[in-house]
């Protein structure tokens, strides 16, 4: 069969001319909407991807956070700790302090010295008692000062008495009593 073209030669070749044109830019249309959906599942992955390294991130700071947690109840702790074995080791000092002080006044008082009241109100002592002479009391001021167990040592009165037909020297001293550091580090090593 023949075919015979009734229509313009121009006309025809502007129809074959916009057919091409359409056809290229439906496949254009169609590579573009491929490229599209490409990157857009790629993107798509790597939204999840981060959203789940981000998932887990904040579950690794929660776990974190618990354990910083726990850390800081566990350092109030020991530093509840630490202050009740201060409080104990403060506490077996001033238990021998008291044994270590009368053994300190037994050194210091001399043989011809008596003492006959000892008192003590919040750390300061006041002593009474009784010597032979003011030179024995003397020596037991001197004896209290070189102590390390007492402090401001003084003398308050001395009054002349008599006791059984002897004349004495009745005294009064007031000192303060201290724990000296080497006998706390003692009774903290006794411990251990």
């Amino acid at each position: 069969m023949i075919k015979i073209n009734l229509l313009p030669v121009k006309a025809t070749r502007r129809q074959d001319a916009v057919k091409r044109e359409l056809v290229l830019g439906g496949l254009g249309m169609v590579v573009l909407l491929l490229v599209c959906g490409v990157a857009y599942v790629i993107v798509g992955a790597r939204v999840a991807d981060l959203n789940a390294q981000n998932a887990q991130l904040n579950k690794d700071i929660d776990n974190l956070k618990a354990i910083v947690a726990r850390v800081d109840e566990v350092d109030k702790l020991k530093q509840d700790l630490q202050k009740k074995l201060d409080v104990i080791s403060g506490l077996k000092a001033n238990k021998q302090g008291p044994v270590h002080m009368l053994d300190e006044l037994s050194n210091a008082a001399p043989e011809k010295l008596q003492l006959t009241d000892l008192s003590e109100n919040n750390k300061k002592l006041t002593l009474t008692g009784l010597a032979v002479s003011n030179e024995v009391i003397s020596q037991f001021l001197s004896n209290l000062e070189r102590s390390d167990w007492f402090t401001d040592v003084s003398l308050v009165g001395i009054d002349q008495v008599e006791e059984e037909g002897y004349k004495l020297k009745e005294f009064t001293v007031t000192a303060r009593a201290i724990i000296p550091k080497a006998a706390k580090s003692t009774s903290t090593d006794e411990e251990e």
